[in-house]
């Protein structure tokens, strides 16, 4: 239940700047080095997105590397937030980059993860993965291959 009042928080804002789609052109733009409203609701969805992140992460990288990987919010970046059904619309398509991570920021790949947020999902709290794409592989540091 809180994970859904503090989506729709995210949500809020992202319906308050009047736009259908947000491209990842609008976001990068974000300034980190203080905070504001903007980044205050990017790290918000962040946090309520990462448990599924990592966790299809883990899906997909498990096979290869028989070991968890890690995701980090402040690693995570939104390439794309589209509203499905229009203005008031609460569907919504959002797309996330980020390069998880085997221990202390040794990333093991770049992957693009897809996720349709809305109240007619039923379950994971209103959020489905769509889909996963993996764009790009890393090779792994020697002391981690083990």
């Amino acid at each position: 239940m809180l994970k859904k009042l503090l989506l729709s928080i995210c949500f809020i804002f992202l319906l308050s700047t009047g736009l259908d789609t947000i491209s990842y052109a609008k976001t990068r733009d974000i300034d980190t080095t203080k905070d504001s409203r903007v980044l205050i609701y990017n790290d918000m969805l962040m946090l309520i997105l990462n448990a599924q992140v990592e966790e299809v992460a883990n899906q997909y990288y498990f096979k290869k590397l028989k070991q968890r990987v890690a995701v980090y919010p402040y690693d995570m970046n939104v390439v794309n937030v589209k509203r499905v059904n229009g203005f008031r619309g609460f569907d919504f398509l959002i797309t996330i980059e980020t390069k998880p991570s085997l221990g202390a920021h040794n990333p093991v790949g770049k992957d693009r993860f897809t996720f349709q947020i809305s109240p007619d999902v039923p379950k994971m709290d209103g959020i489905q993965l769509i889909e996963l794409k993996h764009i790009k592989s890393y090779s792994i540091p020697p002391h981690l291959r083990d």
